[in-house]
């Protein structure tokens, strides 16, 4: 990123912070109104598109957004995020189909895809490394009451209309504009004459993904081995494209990618739960409020949201990733031993542990193993990752339970999470760990 360093004053502070909780509390609200949509447009198991096509569309973005940051500066990247991001939102609030709300979603989701990594990225590279800690666990406190506070919203809209789940969004959308205005760096020579993004590359990531996705949700062969090929067409491009929009330098660092597949094994578990815990909720209890088993997240979240940054500095990365890893694993387990109202609750109560712990620590890791900058493109990666794991898990817990049932699926749920323990083995030990910050800080 050009231009001088400003220093972060409390309005640019929560200008970024909320316009990311607007995307997390959007992601989450229509979770509960998931069987509400389908039974007025009949769209049966098609509903839970509405899902998957906006963390596909958010993932899709996502390493665009952050190139886009890096090569650029801050002030169009985020217009143009929070733009899109608020014409999906009105479009969905008035759509005549489940079509076109999908439609709307995809939209939405582009937008998203922005929000998130740009307002983190412009945080962390305006702070040190001890601010950052500090500043990512009241982000991450601030995200994780948004994903809890969204489906019990959307639960209580149940009642009312759907589409009030999108008109209460844009309010928001006009503060975050309000609160960023005059607030961010731009370098008007940057914009006019400097690389573009890369587009083709893009293109690539999105059909790769698109098929992996098929391939997961439809238990296809052929489309997870198209998926993959393509996918890999996209990193061979990536690390020999001079502007990829993953640059070599990411993709080649051993610390980086380890903390990108944690982030993507947590947020396929996390997302996995957080949808389908207010359906098995419905089922168990229909006279209760399905967002309300949200609610345990939310506080766990919260509370290590508020306590990992200054974990992970204290007993090290790696660590705290093993305590995320068997949180996750332990939510699936829980289920298969007690299937009840008060299992979902503990269930929930554990994934969000597991994902305010394993991805703040790995994201704080790798943005201080980046170079400056790859900042950008490093928070980009991260949150990829996190975001293609989300779409994989609802995709993934859908087609097996489709096709084999719940058992099955808090098996697969369970044992995906416990495979996160091979890339936390490529993390540095806490000894080593504090040596790279010393080195690092007296480097800079």
């Amino acid at each position: 990123m050009t231009g001088a360093s400003r220093p972060i004053g409390r309005r640019l502070l929560t200008g970024t912070v909320l316009s990311g909780v607007v995307a997390v509390l959007d992601s989450t609200i229509v979770v509960p109104l998931l069987t509400t949509i389908g039974d007025e447009f009949d769209g049966g198991s098609q509903v839970a598109w509405l899902v998957s096509a906006y963390l596909l569309a958010a993932t899709l973005t996502v390493p665009m957004w952050g190139r886009w940051l890096d090569l650029r500066g801050e002030r169009a990247p985020m217009r143009a995020a929070l733009g899109l991001f608020a014409l999906g939102t009105a479009l969905g609030a008035v759509a005549p189909s489940l079509g076109v709300l999908v439609f709307a979603r995809v939209i939405q989701g582009f937008g998203a895809g922005g929000l998130v990594p740009l307002g983190e990225s412009i945080i962390g590279s305006r702070c040190t490394p001890k601010e950052r800690a500090r500043l990512q666990g009241y982000i991450t406190v601030s995200y994780g009451l948004a994903a809890g506070v969204g489906p019990v919203i959307g639960g209580a809209l149940g009642g009312v209309s759907w589409r009030w789940a999108f008109a209460v969004i844009l309010p928001f959308c006009a503060v975050v504009a309000l609160t960023l205005r005059g607030q961010l760096r731009h370098d008007s020579a940057s914009e006019r004459g400097g690389p573009s993004p890369d587009l083709a590359g893009g293109a690539l990531l999105g059909v790769g993904l698109i098929a992996l996705l098929l391939g997961v949700e439809r238990l296809s062969g052929l489309f997870l081995l198209a998926g993959i090929a393509v996918v890999g067409a996209f990193l061979w491009r990536s690390r020999t494209h001079p502007h990829g929009l993953i640059p070599r330098s990411v993709l080649t660092n051993r610390i980086t990618v380890a903390c990108g597949l944690i982030a993507l094994v947590i947020g396929f578990a996390q997302y996995a739960h957080l949808t389908y815990l207010p359906s098995l909720a419905q089922e168990l209890a229909p006279q209760m409020n399905p967002g309300l088993v949200v609610i345990p997240l939310t506080v766990m979240w919260m509370t290590m949201g508020s306590i990992g940054a200054v974990l992970a500095l204290r007993i090290g990365t790696r660590n705290v990733v093993f305590i995320a890893l068997l949180a996750a694993s332990g939510a699936g387990a829980t289920l298969l031993l007690s299937l009840s109202v008060s299992g979902l609750f503990v269930a929930g109560a554990l994934i969000g542990a597991a994902a305010a712990l394993g991805v703040l620590a790995v994201l704080l890791l790798a943005q201080f193993n980046a170079a400056p900058a790859d900042l950008g493109a490093t928070t980009a990666f991260i949150v990829l990752l996190r975001n293609c794991g989300g779409a994989l898990g609802v995709s993934g817990a859908l087609g097996v339970y489709d096709d084999f049932g719940l058992v099955p699926t808090l098996l697969v749920l369970a044992t995906v999470a416990a495979a996160g323990v091979l890339p936390a083995a490529l993390i540095p030990g806490r000894r080593r760990e504090a040596r790279m910050h010393l080195q690092r800080v007296m480097s800079r």
